[in-house]
């Protein structure tokens, strides 16, 4: 402390109640201080209070406890000068303590010291701050003063000083304002501590919520920058698997192919799944898409794709469906899907091998069920009240990340239905979808679905592919060619629109994000051209959630397909516009 401070009151006070400081930090650095805070009104109150009470008393026995015990305050102030901080809070809280019995039994109930046990509480949890034990004990001993206080006074056990009625009064008067004194300080200490602790609380929770948000939208955009070249992976195992099943030459590569396809497929519903979880944490709604599908078809269509999942694990998918089920339903078949194909890979995943996975429809009038049941371990008791929170997985080899079930929930609920999980230990699970059953047209439509990926052939059919990632648009061009389209590609949407003058395409499989000249804007050029303006436009994207895509469909795009591509959805779609494309080239 240099000697200018000895002659700045502010300064002097600053400068003791930072006493031995220095070298502290955070929480450790603000508990001395405060101790220091409390030793120098302390010292203030006992020159004050005992000068004041000897001046009106004329009484010794009042005058030097109090300098005795303000000299000891001192000696605090220079063990947190030393650094003997654990010292300076122990000889704190007895001084306090001490001088409370002292007082009380000298003075009797003029000193009314039962105010000071919010200064004792108080002194405690700011002395002893972040240490339990020592807190526990000095509001213990502070309890135990106050009750032998109390107890001296019914009882006289030590004789109070014997004073006049004119002494107590003043004697009164003045002791207490210093009790509130003291109350005031310890409790404005404590309260700004807590607000302290509450800014920093909040501090750490915005950084936390930011940090927790910045590691949701890395997730999302790595799903979405994975899906890219996961498209080359995903096409060019289709075109081998594809390949291997209509020809002989290399038998010993079925296999392996297979579980290629099976892995990838894993890959994609992971992928799917993180990033609609995502979009649903990001307090993206999901849109419902009511359509009419056939319902045989396209349970047979899911079951058959995830056989050779299945084949993996050797197990087979039985699909039964109730005769009196309408052939035609209407519904959100691409949220179904997304169901069906985690309650598949969920089932697959769990069953023994060797089993069967059965896939069950049937009506629960007014509503219908999808039962999917598998031959597994079982889900045990205590498991089945979080099977549907996120992240909550089992362990397995087969993958997963805890986020499908969660999914099917959210995808049930959302369009009006509910699902249930039935398991028992060692006979495997159930789990019920139920939905509101809206028939749509009641006749017979069979399906007949093998679980070969046959594709139709569309000779003639010109398409033009524009997509700026080149692995994307070569496998989606490769797809193309193989059912025998004549396919014309473009790098960006300038020379798309270049290509289109000269090609007169049919269909034009257009990407919803490019550099430059992006989706929407090469739609609105294209449609601005009488040779393609008739021609079917298809949007492409990672996401079929994005706002691109909705954008490319109001501004007239024809429908949409998600990567990465899926051989038999791109050949059901050509299917679609096959009768379209024919007329359109009738003319």
């Amino acid at each position: 402390m240099t000697y200018s401070r000895l002659f700045h009151p502010a300064l002097l006070v600053r400068g003791i109640i930072h006493t031995g400081t220095a070298q502290l930090e955070g929480e450790e650095k603000k508990r001395v201080s405060i101790i220091n805070t409390l030793s120098l009104a302390s010292i203030v109150l006992c020159l004050i209070f005992g000068t004041a009470i000897y001046y009106l008393t004329g009484n010794i026995r009042i005058l030097l406890p109090a300098y005795v015990e303000a000299l000891l305050f001192v000696v605090v102030l220079l063990f947190n000068h030393f650094r003997l901080h654990n010292t300076a809070a122990i000889l704190t809280a007895l001084l306090h303590n001490t001088s409370i019995v002292y007082f009380s039994i000298l003075m009797g109930m003029v000193a009314e010291v039962h105010l000071l046990f919010f200064f004792l509480v108080g002194a405690a949890l700011t002395v002893f701050q972040g240490k339990p034990l020592l807190i526990s004990v000095s509001i213990t001993i502070s309890v135990l003063c106050l009750i032998l206080c109390e107890l001296n006074y019914y009882y006289n056990v030590i004789q109070p000083l014997d004073l006049s009625l004119s002494d107590q009064f003043l004697i009164r008067w003045v002791s207490i304002p210093a009790i509130l004194v003291l109350d005031v300080i310890t409790i404005y200490i404590y309260v700004r501590g807590l607000k302290r602790k509450n800014v920093l609380l909040q501090r750490k929770a915005a950084a936390l919520e930011k940090a927790d948000k910045d590691s949701r939208r890395q997730a999302m955009e790595t799903s979405h920058e994975m899906r890219n070249p996961f498209n080359a992976v995903y096409g060019i195992t289709q075109d081998l698997l594809m390949k291997v099943q209509q020809s002989d030459k290399y038998p010993e590569l079925k296999s392996s192919v297979e579980h290629l396809y099976s892995a990838s497929h894993n890959v994609l519903q992971i992928l799917n799944n993180n990033l609609e979880h995502h979009r649903l944490e990001e307090g993206v709604t999901p849109q419902l898409e009511t359509s009419t599908f056939n319902l045989r078809e396209w349970a047979a269509e899911t079951t058959s794709i995830y056989q050779y999942i299945a084949n993996v694990r050797d197990v087979q998918i039985a699909l039964e469906i109730e005769p009196g089920m309408p052939a035609l339903i209407e519904g959100d078949k691409i949220k179904l899907t997304q169901v069906l194909n985690n309650l598949l890979f969920n089932a697959i995943k769990f069953t023994h091998a060797g089993s069967t996975v059965t896939v069950q429809i049937n009506q629960a009038l007014p509503d219908w069920q999808l039962h999917v049941k598998d031959s597994g371990a079982g889900i045990p008791e205590e498991r089945l009240s979080t099977i549907f929170s996120p992240y909550v997985s089992e362990q397995h080899a087969f993958g997963g990340t805890g986020l499908g079930l969660p999914i099917v929930q959210r995808f049930a609920e959302l369009m009006g239905g509910t699902v249930s999980v039935a398991s028992k230990q060692g006979e495997g699970s159930v789990f019920t979808l139920t939905l509101p059953l809206v028939a749509a047209e009641e006749k017979v439509a069979e399906a007949s679905v093998s679980k070969q990926l046959t594709i139709r052939s569309f000779k003639g059919v010109k398409a033009l592919v524009i997509d700026d990632n080149e692995m994307s648009n070569m496998i989606l061009s490769r797809f193309l060619e193989r059912m025998e389209c004549e396919v014309v590609s473009a790098l960006s949407g300038e020379e798309g629109v270049k290509l289109a003058d000269s090609l007169h395409p049919d269909i034009i499989f257009l990407d919803s994000h490019m550099p430059d000249m992006n989706g929407k804007d090469t739609l609105a050029v294209l449609h601005s051209m009488p040779v393609v303006r008739n021609a079917i436009v298809i949007a492409v994207s990672g996401d079929a959630a994005e706002t691109s895509i909705g954008d490319l469909l109001k501004a007239g795009a024809n429908g949409f397909m998600t990567k990465p591509i899926d051989l038999k959805a791109l050949n059901d779609l050509m299917i679609k516009y096959e009768s379209r494309i024919a007329n359109k080239n009738a003319k």
